[in-house]
């Protein structure tokens, strides 16, 4: 009775190492599949942190702009060697958003759809290359998925080749300071119409913050990580 009685107040008090296991560490980071494409390719995101506002980043969503997975691999060991820099932060971080069309060499997904006009958005307009309907492909579906989960504060689309920082929704402030880090243009548009975009959908629609980091057409993935070092960093820090 007595060593019961020991154990219990052991316990009570924390006084004991082996008697609660300590909390895991807010920088702790695992990787899920989150979903697979039309030929059945795994969709992976790396999840860092454990609280605090969710912020979203992907890349490889048109698989003919494959230089957002390497840059986003690189930023992701940054991050790991570095966690102080998304201190009381979540982030979901999918590399690669269009696997097939990566493998392909294509801005399309393998029925043809351009993902980056497939979302909800009040503008989404049905066509052969937006898709049937609103979400109709499964790798949007897998990013829907992340929004819905993860209620992001924030996003991050990383694309090419048109050398800008453009912005949607309620960003400029934090775009410009992207900008600024990188010495990429502000854009707040495109210069065309995206009905569908994810760009419309979270940050016209959503009114969150959305960033549409466009790398130029010809650059290094270690020239990029260069470039955008500090200006990534600020995404997740400010």
């Amino acid at each position: 009775m007595n060593r019961l009685v020991a154990i219990l107040a052991c316990v009570l008090c924390g006084g004991c190492s082996s008697a609660i296991a300590p909390r895991a560490p807010a920088s702790a980071s695992h990787t899920e599949v989150i979903g697979a494409s039309v030929e059945g390719r795994e969709i992976r995101v790396e999840i860092l942190g454990r609280r605090g506002p969710a912020l979203l980043i992907f890349g490889v969503i048109h698989g003919n702009e494959p230089l957002g997975a390497p840059l986003l691999e690189r930023f992701l060991a940054h991050l790991k060697e570095n966690p102080a820099l998304f201190a009381d932060r979540r982030l979901v971080v999918i590399p690669v958003l269009n696997p097939d069309g990566l493998a392909g060499r294509s801005r399309y997904n393998s029925r043809g759809v351009d993902l980056n006009r497939n979302f909800p958005a009040s503008n989404f307009r049905k066509s052969r290359r937006n898709g049937p309907y609103p979400s109709s492909e499964p790798e949007t579906k897998a990013l829907m998925k992340m929004i819905r989960q993860f209620r992001p504060s924030r996003v991050l689309a990383v694309h090419s080749p048109l050398f800008c920082m453009n912005y949607d929704g309620p960003a400029e402030g934090l775009a410009a300071a992207m900008a600024r880090a990188s010495g990429y243009p502000l854009k707040a548009s495109i210069g065309y119409p995206t009905p569908g975009s994810l760009g419309s959908y979270a940050g016209r629609d959503l009114r969150l913050p959305t960033i549409t980091l466009e790398l130029p057409g010809k650059i290094s993935a270690e020239k990029a990580w260069e470039d955008l070092k500090e200006a990534l960093v600020i995404f997740v820090s400010r």
